[in-house]
Parts: structure tokens; C-alpha cells; sequence
């Protein structure tokens, strides 16, 4: 009985100690985490343009236009994409941020690619990518903007 006893009073103790110190080890570890993401005005204006060019990408898909017509700022389009995860990459702590961004590289990837494929796309299908691709931006801009200002 003795034994056990001794390893309740064991237990015990090294829970106390845990209680006491280790949330404030997850507290500054959490703070470190969040205090090294910090706004970025020129991330926030790349981010805020790309959503306009997308959409007017987009829109243009929407109005009938042909793919071939579109190429090129297609591909430009997704360059921009492409050179904003590399940006965000080079951030310290910039998870979220990557992988919204990877998110809106997947949608606008299969949108430009369906595109290619049919040659023109329906208003219907265009106007729910338009949705689905301002609503992934809104979400990156509202993670960009709710990072500490410095």
C-alpha cells in the first residue's frame, strides 16, 4: 500500500507543478508564435490587387469570352499566385497565410484550366467561381489585416 501511496503524493505534485508553470510556458510560446506574424501593408496591397485582377479575370469568363482571348493574363494571374506563396513562404510563422493562398491557387487553378478545356465557360458557373474566389481572398485579407501592426 505504501508503494502506491507514494506514487498518488508523486503524481500529485508533478501535476501541481505542471498546472502552475506549464500554461505559462504555453502562453509565451503562444504569444512568440502570434507576435512574430506581423502586418504586412505591402503583402495587403499584393493581396488586395490580385483579388481584383482575379476577379476581373473571372468576370471576362463571365461575359463569354473565349479562353485563348484570356491566356495571357491567365497565366499572368497565376504567376502572381505563384510569386505571392513564395513571398508569404519567406515569412517567419506565415502558415495560415500559405495556406489560404494555396487554397485560392487551387480554385482559380481548375476555374482557368475548365476554361481552357471548353473554351468559354456558362454566366451561371463563372458567377459561383467569382463567389467561391472573392470569398477565399476575403478570408486572406482578413488574416493579413488581423496580424499585430508593428
Amino acid at each position: 500500500m505504501k508503494p502506491l501511496k507514494n506514487a498518488c503524493v508523486v503524481l500529485a505534485c508533478a501535476s501541481l507543478l505542471i498546472g502552475q508553470f506549464g500554461c505559462g510556458t504555453t502562453e509565451k510560446v503562444t504569444k512568440a508564435v502570434v507576435s512574430s506574424v506581423r502586418f504586412d501593408s505591402s503583402a495587403l496591397k499584393r493581396d488586395t490587387e490580385t483579388k481584383k485582377e482575379a476577379l476581373a479575370l473571372i468576370a471576362r469568363a463571365k461575359s463569354g469570352t473565349s479562353y485563348t482571348d484570356a491566356t495571357a493574363d491567365a497565366d499572368k494571374l497565376m504567376a502572381n499566385v505563384d510569386q505571392a506563396i513564395s513571398t508569404e513562404q519567406g515569412r517567419p510563422k506565415n502558415g495560415p497565410t500559405i495556406a489560404q493562398w494555396n487554397k485560392i491557387k487551387t480554385r482559380l487553378g481548375k476555374f482557368t484550366n475548365l476554361w481552357k478545356s471548353k473554351g468559354s465557360l456558362s454566366p451561371t458557373f463563372a458567377e459561383d467561381a467569382e463567389s467561391a474566389v472573392g470569398g477565399l481572398f476575403d478570408i486572406l485579407i482578413k488574416t493579413e489585416n488581423d496580424k499585430p501592426k508593428q
